[in-house]
C-alpha cells in the first residue's frame, strides 16, 4: 500500500513542480526562492537609485547655478 501512494505522490510532484515559478521578491508570490533572481532584483534597484541620485545632483547643481545668477 505504501508503494502506490509514494508513486502517486511522485507523479503529482513531477506534474506540479515544473509549473512553479521561482522568485527573487518575497512580496510577489512564488513558492520557491531564487538567489540569482534576488541578486538581479537588488542590482536593478541599485541602478535605479543611482540614476535618481544622479538626476537629483544634476538638478541641485542647476538650482545653485541659477541662485548665484539671481544673486548677482
Amino acid at each position: 500500500m505504501k508503494a502506490p501512494a509514494l508513486l502517486l505522490l511522485a507523479l503529482l510532484a513531477s506534474i506540479l513542480l515544473p509549473g512553479c515559478e521561482t522568485t527573487g521578491d518575497p512580496n510577489r508570490g512564488g513558492i520557491f526562492w531564487s538567489e540569482n533572481k534576488a541578486k538581479q532584483r537588488l542590482y536593478d534597484r541599485q541602478e535605479y537609485l543611482n540614476e535618481v541620485e544622479s538626476d537629483t545632483a544634476r538638478v541641485n547643481r542647476r538650482n545653485r547655478k541659477m541662485e548665484r545668477r539671481l544673486g548677482e
